[in-house]
C-alpha cells in the first residue's frame, strides 16, 4: 500500500508541472525571459471589448435559465442529444472573465470573495550577443495581486458590481437570485475592464483566481440536489458525493462535505479529481474462501454447502441491517418511492441465490456440474501462469503449477462470481424454471472479474447438459452449449484467449473422466467476419487467376491462433495442417513437453476451429463471435449447425446441416478412405446466450441486431410438451443505463434483473464496495481548457510537458523504480482525423516544444521520441496485429524499444487490458460518457492512473463539462446515457425485415435451403407463413405491438414479391454474383442493387454504411 503513495506522489509531481508550464507562475517572485502571453494558455483573462450596459446583463440573463433548468431537475453535463459542434468563431479570443455558481440558504446575509491573480511588468537590460553585438533582453516580472471583497446580500436586490481598490478597472459582479425552496443561487464573476487593447502586456490578467467563503469560516454552502425542486431519480446514491459548485469560463472545486455543506467554492483552471476504485473482497471471506480446488472435491459436498450459505447468510445480514434498518426507511416516501423496490431486488438475488445452493443440496448430477466448473476454472488458472512463464522462455514444468501441495496454485472466487453463478443454476439446469425467462445482467466495473464470472457458468452448462442424457429427441452429447458474443475485434482478441485456456481445461478433463462428460470433444470456434478468418475451405485452394489469394486466406488461419493455449509457445504454419478435401484444420504444437505436442503417439489437437465450414461440421462446444456475424443466417442454410440443427454425419466431413445438400457416400481419394453418411438425431439448440459489453449494442446496430435475435431465439428454441423452451440470456457491462428498456427491446424478455443489486450507497452493495482514496490512490482525472487557443496548442503543450516530466523523474532514484506505468502516454482520440493530426504533432511540434522545455527548466537534454515508438490503435488495424500492438504496450521503460506513446481511439474503449499502463490523454469529451468511462477504466488498473482530459473551448458540451468537472467526476457512472435499439421502427423493417422472412424459411424448412429453392416459393403453405409470422409477431407483443398489422402486410407483400419474381423467364436464385442466367432474390447491401433484388445485409456493421435522402416536391 506504501508503493501506492509513492505512485501517486509521482503523479502530482506531473500535475504540478503541468500547473507550471500551463499556467504558472513557477515562484512569487518569477522572472521570465519570454512573454508570459506565449509562457502560458490557461487562467488568463483579456480586456472586455465592446463594453455596453447589454452585456453587462448578459450574465444575469444566463444565469436566470441556468436556475430554472436547475429548480426543473435537469442537469445538461451529461446531455444525450446536445450539439457538440464547434461554436464559429473568426479567432481565438481570451475570455474576459471567470466566474463561480453555487448555492446558499436565503437566510444568509453576506459572503467573502478573495480574488487573485498576477500581472507582468516588463523590462529591458543592454546584453552582449553571441556575435558581439549589444541587443536589448526583455524579461518579464511577476506582481503578485490580491484583494478581498466583503458582500452584503442586504444592500442589493439581484446583482452588484464592485470595483476592486488595488485595481479599478477589474470588476466583481455577483448576482443572487432566490429560489422557492428557501435557497438562493449565487454566481461571482472576475471581469476584466482594462482599457488597453489584448496585444499589450499590461492589459492581460494571468492566474486568476476566486474563492468564495464565510468569513466565519461556517458551512454555509450548499449542495446542488438539496436545493433543486426536483431530485432526480438515481441522485440519492450519490448524496456523499455532492456538486457544490460550478465553474463560470473555469472549473470549481470546494472544501470537505459535511451533511451537504461546505465552507468554500472556488475557481479551477486545472481540476482533479481522484477517483475510488472498488474492491469484490468481502470482510468475512479470505482470498481462499471460495476455494476453486476445494470446491471441486465432491467428497467434500456438506463442507461446501456450508461455505455456501455463509454467503447468502451474510447477505442477508446485509440487507436487515444495512437496508431494512437505515433510518431513510423512517421516511414514507423515501420507503415508498426507492428504499422498498431497493430491498426488494436485493431480497429476490438472496432468494435465487439461495435456491441455488438448494438446488446443489438436491441435485447430485448439478453439484457434479459444479464440481466439474471449479476443476475447469482452476486448471484454467493453471494453465494460463504456465503459458505465461513458459512461453516467455523460461524453463518450467507444467506439473509444478498444478501441484495442489502448493497453496500459490490454488484460486478463489470473488463473492460475487460464485454468488451469480448460484443465481442462475437454476435457469440452466431446469429449462422450464422461471428464471430461464430474465436476462440476467451482470453489471460491475470494468476488471472486476466479470468474465471468470460467466466462464464459470459456461463451464457449468457444458457439465451439466453432458451429464444429463435424456431418452429424447435430442442429443446432448455434443453441439453448441453457449454462444459468447462480443462488438469488438479488441475485445475478442484478448478476451477469447481466457475462453480458449478454459475449453482446454474442460477438454482435458473429459478426457480423463472419459466417458462420464461425453464422448464428443470439448471445443470453441471462433465464428468471426470473413476478413479476420476463412468462410469456406474453397479459398484456401490454390487458384491459377488468384495466385495470392490462397496464401492470403492461409495467413489469416494462422494469425488467428498466435500462440499454443496450453504451452503458450509460437505456433508457426507447420503446425497447422490443412486439408482442403477434408476441409478440415487440426492444429496441433510444436513443442515437446506440450499436452498438443504433434508427434505424441496418442497426439491430441487443440480444440479450436477457425474456418467458418470446419465450424459448421464439428458444431463446437462454444461459439465465440462478433456480434455482426449472425446477418449470415440468410445467406447460408449450414448456419443450421450453430443451432444443433444437424441431420446427418459425414465420416469424412463431419456433421451435415439440415437442408444442406451433401453426398450421400465418397469414394476413396488419395489417402482419404471412403466415407459414408449416416442418418443422426439434432443436437439439443444452443441453451446459454452471453452477450457482453451490453452497453455497445446500442443505435442502429441495436436495432438491427434486435430484429436478427428473432431468428436467432426461435432456433435456439425447441418443443418440450407444449411448452416452448427458449436460451439463457446473460448480459454484461460496467456502463449502461435503462438497461430493462433495452435488453426488452433486443431480447423481447419481460424481465431484467441487475446483479448486484444497488444499496442505498452508490459504494457499498454487499458485494462491491468503494475503497476510499485516503486509503488506496486509484484514478485521478485532470482537466485542462484553454480558451483562447487551439486545441492543437493546448494538446501540443501537454503532451510535452507530461512527456518531458516524465523522462526527468526516470532519472531520479527516487521514481526510477516506480515511474514505468505513466512513461507510456496513451492517447485517446474522438476521430481518426483528429488521430491523424496528433501523430504528425509527435513527430514535429511536440519534440520542439520539449527542447524549448529543458532550455527553460535547464534540463540535460529533452527526450527523444522515435517514430517506430509510436503506435496507432484503431479501425485500421488488421486484427492479427492486435496481439502484436498488445505486447509492445507491456514493455517497460527500462527496455529499449519501450513505447513512448500509443495514439488511439475507440478501439481501447473496451477489452484493452494492459496492467502496465497508467497514463492517458483524452482529446475532447467522448460523445457518450459510457465511452469515457470504458476508455479511461484502461488506464490505471494495477497503479494509480492518472487521466489528463484535454476540452474543446469552442464545443458547448466540452465546455460544460469541463465547468462541472469535478461534479461530473464524482458523479461518472451517473452520467451514462440511456441506450436505444428500435428494431422494429418502420425504417428498420423496411432493412431486416425480408431478411427475418428468408432466414426462416431457409432454416426452419430444409425444401427451401438450398440456393437453387428460392423459385418453390410458391410452395410455401400457408401453414409455414403463419409459423413464420408467429414467431416475428410473439416478439412485436412485447416489443412494439402497435406496428403488428404493419408488419404482416409488409411479410405478405414481400412473400407475394417473391412469389411474382419466381415467375420470371430467369430462374430464381437466393444469390448468384451475376444475373446473366438466374435472377437473384438478395443482393449485398454495400452493392448497387435493382428493384427486382432486395438489399440484404452481410454483416450488421453495414448498417451506418450510407444513408437515404428522399426529396419531395408538391404537385
Amino acid at each position: 500500500m506504501e508503493d501506492r503513495f509513492r505512485y501517486s506522489a509521482v503523479r502530482q509531481r506531473i500535475i504540478d508541472a503541468m500547473r507550471t508550464d500551463l499556467m504558472g507562475p513557477l515562484s512569487d517572485e518569477e522572472v521570465l525571459d519570454e512573454n508570459p502571453k506565449h509562457a502560458y494558455i490557461i487562467g488568463l483573462l483579456a480586456p472586455q471589448k465592446n463594453m455596453s450596459k447589454g452585456t453587462e446583463d448578459d450574465t444575469s440573463e444566463q444565469e436566470i435559465e441556468s436556475v430554472l433548468s436547475y429548480e426543473d431537475g435537469e442537469d445538461y453535463t451529461a446531455g444525450e442529444d446536445d450539439d457538440n459542434e464547434p461554436i464559429n468563431t473568426t479567432h481565438f479570443q481570451i475570455p474576459s472573465s471567470i466566474g463561480i455558481s453555487f448555492y446558499v440558504s436565503r437566510q444568509t446575509g453576506s459572503i467573502s470573495l478573495d480574488v487573485s491573480w498576477g500581472d507582468y511588468a516588463k523590462s529591458t537590460e543592454k546584453v552582449t550577443s553571441k556575435d558581439g553585438k549589444e541587443v536589448d533582453k526583455a524579461s518579464y516580472i511577476i506582481i503578485p495581486m490580491k484583494e478581498s471583497v466583503f458582500v452584503d446580500f442586504a444592500t442589493f436586490d439581484r446583482t452588484k458590481e464592485y470595483s476592486l481598490i488595488c485595481d479599478s478597472n477589474v470588476k466583481i459582479h455577483v448576482s443572487r437570485i432566490l429560489l422557492k425552496q428557501g435557497y438562493a443561487l449565487v454566481t461571482a464573476y472576475v471581469m476584466n475592464r482594462r482599457k488597453n487593447s489584448e496585444s499589450n502586456l499590461e492589459s492581460l490578467m494571468f492566474q486568476v483566481n476566486i474563492k468564495a467563503y464565510d468569513a466565519n469560516e461556517q458551512n454555509i454552502f450548499i449542495a446542488e440536489h438539496i436545493c433543486r425542486k426536483v431530485l432526480a431519480a438515481d441522485e440519492f446514491y450519490f448524496e456523499q458525493r455532492p456538486i457544490m459548485g460550478r465553474g463560470r469560463g473555469c472549473a470549481a472545486s470546494w472544501g470537505k462535505v459535511i451533511d451537504g455543506k461546505t465552507s468554500y467554492v472556488k475557481s479551477d483552471f486545472i481540476p482533479q479529481y481522484e477517483f475510488p476504485g472498488v474492491s469484490a473482497a468481502l470482510p468475512r471471506f479470505d482470498k481462499f474462501f471460495f476455494s476453486m480446488r476445494f470446491m471441486s472435491v465432491k467428497k467434500r459436498k456438506d463442507e461446501i454447502i456450508a461455505k455456501l450459505n455463509v454467503l447468502a447468510d451474510t447477505y442477508e445480514q446485509w440487507i436487515s441491517e444495512k437496508l431494512r434498518s437505515d433510518q431513510k426507511m423512517a421516511e414514507v416516501k423515501f420507503a415508498s418511492e426507492v428504499g422498498n423496490k431497493v430491498i426488494e431486488e436485493c431480497d429476490s438475488a438472496l432468494r435465487r441465490i439461495r435456491e441455488g445452493i438448494n438446488l446443489l443440496i438436491e441435485n447430485d448430477d448439478a453439484f457434479e456440474a459444479f464440481c466439474f466448473m471449479n476443476r475447469a476454472m482452476l486448471l484454467q488458472r493453471n494453465i494460463m501462469n504456465y503459458s505465461k512463464k513458459h512461453g516467455g522462455g523460461v524453463t518450467c514444468n507444467f506439473g509444478d503449477f498444478a501441484d495442489p501441495k502448493n497453496p500459490d496454485n490454488d484460486f478463489g472466487w470473488r463473492p460475487f462470481q460464485i454468488a451469480f453463478i448460484l443465481m442462475n443454476l437454476s435457469g440452466i439446469v431446469y429449462p422450464e424454471h422461471r428464471d430461464r425467462q430474465i436476462v440476467d445482467l451482470l453489471y460491475f466495473p470494468t476488471g472486476g472479474g466479470k468474465t471468470e464470472a460467466y466462464l464459470g457458468l459456461m463451464a457449468f452448462a457444458i457439465a451439466n447438459r453432458r451429464l444429463n442424457k435424456a431418452d429424447d429427441p435430442f442429443n446432448r452429447d455434443g453441439g453448441v452449449t453457449a454462444i459468447l458474443r462480443y462488438t469488438l475485434r479488441l475485445l475478442t482478441t484478448q478476451q477469447r484467449d481466457r475462453i480458449t485456456k478454459m475449453v482446454v481445461a474442460a477438454e482435458m478433463i473429459r478426457k480423463k473422466e472419459f466417458p462420464k462428460f461425453g464422448t464428443e470433444p470439448i471445443s470453441i470456434g471462433f465464428w468471426v467476419g470473413g476478413g479476420v478468418t476463412p468462410n469456406k475451405f474453397d479459398d484456401l485452394k490454390e487458384n491459377s487467376e488468384r495466385p495470392y489469394e490462397a496464401k492470403k486466406q492461409r495467413n489469416l488461419i494462422y494469425k488467428q491462433l498466435l500462440t499454443c493455449p496450453f504451452c503458450g509457445k509460437p505456433l508457426t504454419e507447420n503446425e497447422f495442417y490443412i486439408d482442403t478435401e477434408k476441409k478440415s484444420v487440426d492444429i496441433y504444437c510444436g513443442d515437446s513437453d506440450c499436452v498438443f505436442y504433434k508427434y505424441n503417439p496418442n497426439k491430441m489437437q487443440i480444440p479450436v476451429y477457425l474456418v467458418d465450414e470446419q465450424i459448421y461440421s464439428k458444431c463446437p462446444t462454444i461459439i465465440l463471435s462478433t456480434v455482426d456475424k449472425f446477418a449470415k443466417l440468410p445467406w447460408d442454410p449450414k448456419t443450421n449447425a450453430i443451432f444443433g440443427r444437424v441431420d446427418r454425419y459425414c465420416s469424412r466431413h463431419g456433421y451435415v446441416a439440415i437442408g444442406d445438400s451433401h453426398e450421400n457416400s465418397h469414394r476413396k481419394s488419395g489417402d482419404l478412405p471412403a466415407a459414408e453418411t449416416t442418418l443422426v438425431k439434432p443436437f439439443l439448440p444452443p441453451e446459454l446466450i452471453i452477450q457482453d459489453e451490453l452497453h455497445l449494442i446500442t443505435g442502429p446496430l441495436g436495432t438491427v441486431y434486435g430484429a436478427y435475435e428473432t431468428i436467432i431465439e426461435d432456433l435456439c428454441s425447441y418443443e418440450d410438451g407444449n411448452k416452448k423452451i427458449k436460451p439463457k440470456y446473460v448480459v454484461s457491462t460496467a456502463t449502461i443505463k435503462n438497461a430493462p428498456e433495452q435488453t426488452k427491446c433486443l431480447y423481447a424478455r419481460k424481465e431484467t434483473t441487475q446483479f448486484p443489486p444497488n444499496g442505498f450507497e452508490i459504494g457499498d452493495s454487499f458485494f462491491i464496495k468503494e475503497i476510499p482514496v485516503e486509503t488506496d490512490p486509484f484514478r485521478k482525472y485532470v482537466g485542462v481548457c484553454a480558451p483562447g487557443q487551439s486545441v492543437k496548442t493546448t494538446l501540443l503543450r501537454t503532451y510535452a510537458v507530461i512527456l518531458q516530466t516524465v523522462f526527468e523523474l526516470s532519472k531520479q532514484d527516487e521514481f526510477k523504480d516506480i515511474i514505468d506505468p505513466y512513461y507510456t502516454l496513451v492517447g485517446y482520440y474522438n476521430s481518426i482525423r483528429e488521430l491523424g493530426g496528433a501523430v504528425r504533432l509527435l513527430q514535429d511540434d511536440i519534440p520542439k516544444r520539449m527542447w524549448r522545455l529543458t532550455k527553460k527548466y535547464g534540463y540535460e537534454h529533452p527526450r527523444y521520441l522515435d517514430r517506430i515508438r509510436n503506435i496507432e490503435i484503431t479501425s485500421r488495424m488488421t486484427s492479427f496485429e492486435i496481439p502484436k500492438k498488445l505486447k509492445q504496450l507491456e514493455t517497460t521503460y527500462e527496455e529499449s524499444n519501450c513505447l513512448d506513446t500509443a495514439v488511439a481511439t475507440n478501439m481501447i474503449a473496451v477489452g484493452m487490458d494492459v496492467d502496465r499502463l497508467g497514463l492517458m490523454v483524452v482529446t475532447g469529451q467522448p460523445k457518450q460518457n459510457s465511452e469515457y468511462i470504458q476508455a479511461t477504466s484502461r488506464i490505471g488498473r494495477a497503479f494509480p492512473g492518472l487521466v489528463v482530459t484535454i476540452y474543446n473551448p469552442y464545443r458547448p458540451r466540452d465546455l460544460s463539462h469541463y465547468e462541472n468537472f469535478t461534479g461530473y467526476h464524482s458523479q461518472l457512472y451517473r452520467f451514462v446515457e440511456g441506450t436505444t435499439a428500435t428494431p422494429f421502427s418502420a425504417r428498420a423493417r423496411d432493412r431486416v425485415l425480408h431478411a427475418l422472412v428468408i432466414s426462416a424459411i431457409r432454416l426452419k424448412y430444409p425444401e427451401f435451403a438450398a440456393n437453387d429453392t428460392a423459385a418453390n416459393i410458391d410452395n410455401l403453405s400457408d401453414n409455414q407463413i403463419n409459423e413464420i409470422k408467429a414467431v416475428i409477431f410473439e416478439r412485436l407483443n412485447i416489443i412494439k405491438p402497435t406496428v403488428r398489422e404493419d408488419a404482416e402486410n409488409e411479410i405478405d407483400q414481400f412473400i407475394d414479391w417473391w412469389k411474382m419474381l419466381s415467375h420470371n423467364q430467369k430462374s430464381l436464385r437466393y444469390y448468384v454474383f451475376t444475373t446473366d442466367r438466374y435472377n437473384r432474390l438478395m443482393n449485398y447491401y454495400s452493392e448497387n442493387c435493382t428493384d427486382s433484388e432486395k438489399a440484404t445485409l452481410s454483416s450488421m456493421r453495414e448498417v451506418e454504411n450510407a444513408a437515404n435522402m428522399y426529396y419531395y416536391t408538391e404537385g
